[in-house]
């Protein structure tokens, strides 16, 4: 199993921060390529895009963040899951 946490910067690129979301950009990339070379042989691989700022407190919060990756890896059906807040 296999799992990578990515931003939204991968999604809706943003020319200020091109430097950072090619980075985004390339772990997305990099999951949804490993989940097609490895998932015949039952490797589960998927990538977490936060769509916003991490703080405590918020629907953006390390908790919120932490359920959703949880429940990622026990269904293992989606190789991406874009988390919006909660």
């Amino acid at each position: 199993m296999t799992k990578k946490v990515g931003g939204g910067l991968a999604l809706d690129p943003y020319a200020d921060y091109a430097s950072l979301a090619f980075g985004k950009a390339g772990i997305r990339n990099l999951a949804y390529s490993l989940s097609q070379e490895l998932s015949d042989k039952g490797i589960y691989v998927g990538t977490l895009t936060v769509k916003g700022f991490v703080k405590k407190g918020t629907p953006f919060s390390p908790e919120h963040i932490a359920a959703t990756f949880y429940t990622m890896n026990q269904e293992r059906s989606e190789t991406e899951v874009a988390f919006e807040g909660k």
